[in-house]
């Protein structure tokens, strides 16, 4: 409710009982809208309280809703986003914070802080300023206020002004020598000085002052564990649970410093006994599913989430968990019920159209992808996860300079966030960029090695962000056939990580490179050792290793070894289909894409592959209707209106060849077989304005300079328009290139001809004829002879 609605209402009328009644009437209102705001805000803060940051962040929206200028929901706001890893939403609404209420120090120093952490990674002197002016803003109002304290020694430290940033913080241990956080500050500081036996000492130190603070032991035990003393670590982190066994945070530390130094067994006991803390609610089943999933043991994750919605089918972050796990066991129907159940319920569901953007692009459907994650944006317009996907599903959709755009708002709203200098490295690869991608990856490989641990990346995240810039960077250097460099990071990659199938399928293309065909085929066994059904892993041994032996035995029973254990997979059929494909059996192919495409109507690969059948077995009217069912799915689709008016030229049928030409090239400017062919018909046929037909063919030609028969076609205008000249220069340089076709020779010297050089062009109209005795395409001998009795 705007504000203005509940200011004092005026009526001239002439009964005073009907403005009473109506000022009563609004003061009501006003009263139910200040307490239904107040609910709201209470609601969220019982969810903070319970670490439920999602429903946390819906009911401050709310309040919000109700009113823009309710400081404390926007205070709850900021607490939800930090929470829920939000961090350029959240310093927005701790400004707002901060804005609406002069007394709310904690978010002046929690603002302040985060300025600091900002300015840690890149440098920004206007960061350090403002977390200067809060801090001595909340030190003013209240000298004594711990945390404006330690605030202002990070600012001093920032400014390096070491000596003042110490003072800062003794004497925050001053105000309340017993507050442990404020002598873990103190340590923190030592760390940075690199005085490593002080910021022991003080460690020590806080725990002789409490030796009962889990929070004290367990920042030891991270201390411990970055100067490599593990073992102490570990009695540590222990230790931190036997004095306080109901801290989660402690519990949560403990097992995962197990997991990560993968104590597996042990990671499993303390998750379990984290679990039973929560065991009649779904969160703390969640946590022990969740472990499970990270270490692969899918089926337990599965089986614990599945009983979790059973139980609470309104707990959508179970849904949400359970769909990402099928998802990532390609389980794609699965993973679709789960996340459509949370849609029926909200179609607006943020996280739920997130899952199904990534499902979708895993079924090769970026198009539907898209038009999920633009309702994403809409609803967040700075979200870091649409952001992300939305310029993955560009990239997989082949539109690289639209994912170039929300990779670059990506970074620009989230500078800090690793995973999208990844996602650049990736982009430069598929724009045929592999320098740009090593240069990139060379960057991220350098920042990945000084990065340390953090609230928003895991240890696990670290590790496998190594791993995927270490892939990135050998596969460009495969690309730019330096396979040495690309083996030694491909292999450290599989280093990292053992478990993951892609590890064994990229080092499985630098042994390909190197043409080590029985390594290639180890390595590809080894990633379906790890998954039976490995898309890759399957399409590299069919397609790289048992087609080129000739050993489609071998191709099929893999396929059906996948099949038995996932026979609903539309991907496996679709393998299934290229076997029989490669055996030259179209009813077989067939029949398993027909097969992939009732397990999923919008896998769009299996329609490609259809249509092409279609075509090498002269059926182009069954190909064109295919390549019309993805139109219908992906009506944008330049590529397929080439592909249709390239089969209705097959065919002769022009008008209709130019109509699908004039849509791809409407759809997608720079389609360039499209341009060329509509250009193309322009001349020649004369169906279309030659002016147009210059502007398309020269265009082309300059985004292609090399390509012979783009340059062709510009030259063929250039004399069906009477530019002669033109025509012969342009000409002359396709022959240079390619002069072993008749057709370039016969255009050639149809326009010296034309231009009036009568001894050049009979010289090239003769090797025309010559040329085209051996070439039964060239249809131009007819009017090559006639030319030639003219001249």
């Amino acid at each position: 409710m705007n504000r203005k609605e509940c200011t004092r209402q005026r009526y001239v009328v002439a009964f005073l009982v009907v403005p009473i009644l109506m000022i009563t009437l609004g003061l009501s209102g006003c009263k139910n809208a200040e307490a239904t705001k107040a609910e709201h805000v209470q609601r969220g803060e019982a969810f903070l309280k319970d670490k439920k940051y999602q429903e946390a962040s819906i009911e401050f929206r709310n309040a919000i809703q109700l009113d823009d200028r309710f400081a404390s929901a926007h205070w709850g706001l900021a607490q939800s986003y930090e929470g829920l890893q939000r961090y350029a939403e959240m310093i927005e609404e701790l400004k707002r914070a901060v804005e609406l209420d002069a007394n709310n120090l904690d978010a002046r120093v929690k603002l302040g802080t985060y300025y600091v952490g900002a300015n840690a990674i890149r440098k920004g002197p206007e960061l350090v300023a403002e977390a200067d002016r809060l801090a001595r803003e909340v030190l003013q109002k209240d000298a004594n206020h711990i945390g404006g304290h330690i605030l202002l020694a990070d600012v001093l430290f920032a400014q390096d002004k070491r000596e003042e940033a110490l003072a800062e913080l003794k004497r925050a241990i001053e105000i309340d020598p017993k507050r442990i956080e404020s002598t873990l500050a103190l340590a923190k500081y030592y760390i940075r000085t690199n005085d490593r036996a002080k910021a022991e000492e003080i460690f020590r130190q806080a725990i002789s002052i409490n030796g009962n603070s889990a929070l004290a032991h367990s920042e030891y035990g991270k201390f411990l564990v970055q100067t490599g003393r593990g073992e102490q670590a570990e009695s540590e982190f222990r230790r931190a649970v036997e004095v306080e066994p109901t801290n989660r945070d402690a519990r949560f530390v403990l097992a995962s410093f197990y997991l990560v130094h993968k104590q597996l067994d042990k990671a499993e006991e303390s998750y379990k006994a984290l679990a039973e803390f929560d065991k009649d609610k779904p969160e703390g089943r969640a946590i022990l599913a969740d472990f499970y999933s990270s270490i692969g043991r899918y089926d337990e994750a599965v089986a614990i989430y599945q009983e979790i919605v059973a139980r609470a089918a309104d707990y959508t972050r179970g849904r949400y968990r359970l769909s990402e796990i099928m998802l990532q066991r390609g389980d794609v129907r699965g993973a679709s019920e789960q996340v459509e159940a949370v849609l029926k319920g909200n179609q607006r569901d943020m996280q739920a159209l997130l899952l199904r953007s990534r499902i979708r692009l895993q079924t090769g459907d970026a198009k539907a992808a898209i038009e999920d994650l633009k309702e994403v944006l809409k609803q967040e317009p700075n979200s870091r996860a649409g952001l992300y996907f939305m310029a993955e599903a560009n990239l997989r959709a082949g539109k690289v300079e639209q994912a170039r755009i929300f990779a670059g708002d990506l970074a620009r709203y989230y500078p800090d966030y690793l995973a999208a200098k990844l996602m650049q490295v990736q982009i430069s690869l598929a724009s045929k960029d592999p320098a740009a991608a090593v240069t990139m990856s060379n960057e991220l490989i350098e920042r990945l090695g000084k990065e340390a641990p953090s609230s928003e990346t895991s240890p696990q995240m670290l590790t496998e962000l190594r791993a995927k810039s270490l892939m990135a960077r050998g596969i460009a250097e495969l690309q730019l056939g330096k396979t040495k460099q690309a083996r030694e990071d491909l292999t450290a990659a599989r280093d990292l990580a053992p478990n993951s199938p892609s590890s064994y399928n990229n080092l499985a293309l630098a042994a390909l490179a190197e043409n080590k065909l029985d390594e290639a085929t180890g390595l590809y066994e080894r990633a379906l050792a790890i998954d039976s059904a490995d898309f890759d892993a399957l399409n590299g041994l069919i397609n790289n290793v048992y087609s080129k032996q000739s050993r489609l035995d071998l191709a099929h029973g893999r396929v059906d070894q996948a099949l038995s254990g996932r026979p609903e997979s539309p991907a496996l059929h679709y393998l299934k289909a290229h076997v029989y494909g490669f055996e030259q059996n179209a009813q077989g192919a067939e029949s398993e894409l027909r097969r992939a495409l009732e397990l999923d109507p919008n896998y769009l690969a299996a329609y490609f592959d259809l249509a092409a059948l279609f075509v090498n077995t002269k059926q182009q009217d069954r190909a064109i209707a295919e390549y019309r069912k993805i139109i219908e799915r992906r009506p944008d689709d330049a590529t397929t209106y080439t592909l249709i008016g390239m089969l209705e030229d097959s065919r002769q049928n022009t008008d209709a060849a130019i109509e699908n030409y004039r849509k791809a090239v409407e759809l997608d400017p720079n389609s360039a077989i499209a341009a060329n062919n509509l250009a193309w018909a322009y001349a020649v046929h004369g169906k279309g304005n030659l002016d147009e037909a210059v502007a398309l063919a020269q265009g082309v030609v300059q985004r292609f300079p090399d390509v012979p028969g783009f340059a062709d076609t510009l030259g063929w205008v250039y004399y069906k328009k009477g530019l002669h000249g033109p025509a012969v220069e342009q000409l002359q340089k396709v022959v240079a290139k390619a002069g072993d076709s008749a057709g370039y020779r016969f255009h050639l010297g149809m326009a010296l001809a034309g231009k009036g050089d009568k001894a050049a062009a009979r010289r090239e109209l003769e090797e025309a004829l010559r040329l085209g005795e051996k070439q039964p395409n060239f249809a131009d001998a007819e009017e090559a002879r006639k030319t030639l009795a003219t001249l």
